[in-house]
């Protein structure tokens, strides 16, 4: 394990090294039948609480974060493929690992394993804040193993697929034969896109059969919970337990609305998700959040945006990004919790960039628990 931590993290700094004076690792042959990319990244990440929690959470911490490897490109023209594999925490493990089958521009097949269509989380750790939003951790499953059709236009995008309920991100005790299935979809309608406007209405829905199935009542599944940003020290406190509701969840539906306005320099998004729970006994329990983040570009011209994943992309090398997040979080009788997040990014290139972000949470269980939490982050992000 050692020597396989020192070979990856050798390779993934040589890789990221070249790249900074040079294009990007690419093998194409003559005929243009395959081609292959390197493409990896990794995180230099430090942090600090300005209040201490208490004595067994340390209140900093430093750390070389979630570095990926891995190829992608096409084969025989219609074919796009990738593979990534993750190296954190002293683990390995796989991440997107799927191909797609392009019938046109517009109509796709995708299968492997790969996220499906909700939330913010298929966006990963390149996005524009360092840590995931409280819903998102609370209600964005991990990726699934699945198939998938995608339609793209100009006006609309739809995503619908069929996953299983087992995943690959945790190591093997996450795959299960018995696993169960997720349904998702989403839609998206764009009545303006151009150059410099954006307009994006998206809805989204997930089934999945969770039935649980026994064993320690700590796997069972769904996992719900709040969180706040890290301090990369590897004893980060944990906000809002699981929720009771969910020991003894048979099944249950998330859904989720979103908006995106983009207008040359400024971004404005927002995502409400909520999820429906029916446990073994028949009773039904809701929880639910939302979020609204913006950002402005001090330096540069344009946001950017993805028409063919939906999703906000990072600004453009040379560029510096202010940016602002609200989050709430209400897990009915488990809890609720406030987070604020403000942060500053620059993009060096499109190799290299830094982000400098500020958190407030606040959590409530009971009447009379309370906790606040002010954490301070950076993270150097090298990418290829």
């Amino acid at each position: 394990m050692k020597l396989l931590k020192k070979t990856l993290l050798a390779t993934a700094f040589a890789a990221l090294a070249a790249s900074q004076s040079q294009a990007q690792i690419t093998i194409v042959p003559e005929n243009d039948q395959f081609s292959l990319k390197l493409i990896g990244r990794t995180n230099i990440d430090a942090g600090t609480y300005f209040n201490r929690i208490d004595t067994e959470h340390p209140d900093n911490g430093i750390a070389v974060n979630d570095t990926r490897l891995g190829v992608s490109g096409k084969f025989n023209e219609k074919w796009d493929y990738k593979i990534e594999i993750c190296f954190d925490q002293s683990k390995i493990s796989f991440r997107d690992v799927f191909v797609k089958y392009n019938f046109s521009k517009a109509h796709h097949i995708q299968a492997g394993n790969f996220f499906m269509p909700f939330g913010l989380k298929p966006l990963g750790l390149a996005y524009k804040f360092i840590s995931n939003s409280t819903i998102d951790d609370s209600f964005t499953p991990a990726r699934k193993i699945g198939v998938a059709y995608l339609l793209t236009t100009d006006p609309f995008n739809f995503t619908g697929g069929v996953f299983s309920n087992g995943d690959i991100d945790n190591g093997s005790n996450a795959v299960q034969f018995d696993a169960g299935l997720d349904l998702a979809a989403k839609a998206i309608y764009r009545p303006i896109i151009n150059e410099s406007t954006v307009l994006h209405f998206g809805v989204a829905a997930m089934y999945t059969n969770s039935e649980y199935k026994g064993g320690d009542v700590k796997n069972r599944r769904p996992k719900i919970t709040g969180s706040i940003p890290k301090t990369f020290s590897g004893k980060n406190p944990e906000v809002i337990g699981n929720a009771a509701v969910l020991q003894d969840a048979d099944h249950y539906s998330t859904y989720e609305a979103e908006l995106i306005f983009i207008q040359q320099k400024f971004l404005l998004e927002s995502h409400f998700q909520g999820v429906g729970v029916d446990d073994a006994k028949g009773d039904r329990y809701h929880m639910g959040g939302f979020l609204a983040q913006c950002s402005y570009l001090l330096i540069g011209e344009q946001q950017n945006y993805n028409k063919v994943t939906g999703l906000c992309q990072n600004a453009s090398p040379k560029n510096l990004e202010i940016l602002a997040r609200y989050d709430y979080l209400d897990l009915h009788d488990g809890g609720h919790q406030h987070d604020v997040t403000f942060g500053f990014n620059y993009f060096f290139s499109k190799h290299f960039n830094v982000k400098l972000n500020y958190g407030f949470a606040h959590e409530h269980i009971g009447e009379y628990n309370h906790k606040t939490y002010n954490v301070l982050q950076v993270r150097g992000q090298f990418s290829f």
